[in-house]
């Protein structure tokens, strides 16, 4: 078996290969290599060159490139302030640093007083808050029946199903939030796929938690 040969196993190796890489990162450089085994290939086996799959494969490749360089530009290394950076590596690190900029810059940083209802009971909720530091109870019907802290969100539920609020939500401490707007929070996950994805599973997360605690 020639050295031709084994490229193109190679090449198809890794492509079958790179159907196990969850990594977007490593599959677009196992693809790259893939496409250069496969262009050695489709030069030396034929009489001639066969220049179709040979140029196919350089597009392939310009075009893996040109995504491993769009994720190191969103991975590279960020400044943050001291919250920013708290709560991107507690609860957003699986978004890149420029990922979590986007999220972060249309948001903003509020400071709530106790006995403030930052949700009202069957209302139309217009912002997603997230609790930086502090502590919010959960009231249904005049009755207690949980608090939210540090690192979790009021008002996901009805983020996620666009209804009225299914409780009320009063500080209980002096509480620092980072608050998005519904709509425009709404806007930037719909253009940018992966964040929403990211932003659902994290607030599905929670109310799934809520609802087992609330069974138990």
């Amino acid at each position: 078996m020639n050295v031709a040969v084994i490229a193109g196993h190679l090449a198809f190796g890794l492509i079958a290969f790179s159907f196990l890489v969850k990594d977007i990162f490593w599959l677009r450089i196992v693809s790259i290599v893939a496409s250069l085994f496969s262009v050695f290939y489709n030069w030396v086996i034929p009489v001639e060159p066969m220049w179709i799959p040979i140029g196919w494969n350089f597009v392939f490749v310009l075009l893996n490139l040109y995504h491993i360089a769009v994720l190191m530009y969103e991975k590279r290394p960020v400044k943050m302030n001291d919250k920013n950076a708290e709560l991107y590596e507690t609860l957003f690190k699986d978004m890149t640093p420029v990922e979590y900029l986007k999220v972060s810059k249309i948001a903003e940083w509020k400071t709530f007083k106790p006995g403030e209802i930052i949700i009202q009971e069957g209302m139309p909720v217009k912002d997603l808050h997230l609790i930086y530091n502090g502590t919010v109870d959960i009231v249904v019907k005049d009755k207690k029946v949980a608090d939210l802290k540090d690192g979790q969100f009021v008002g996901e539920m009805s983020f996620l199903t666009e209804k009225p609020a299914t409780a009320t939500c009063v500080v209980k401490h002096d509480t620092e939030c980072l608050v998005w707007k519904q709509e425009q929070f709404k806007d930037l996950l719909t253009r940018n796929p992966s964040l929403y994805f990211t932003i659902q599973s994290l607030l599905s997360t929670q109310v799934s938690s809520a609802l087992v605690s609330s069974n138990t």
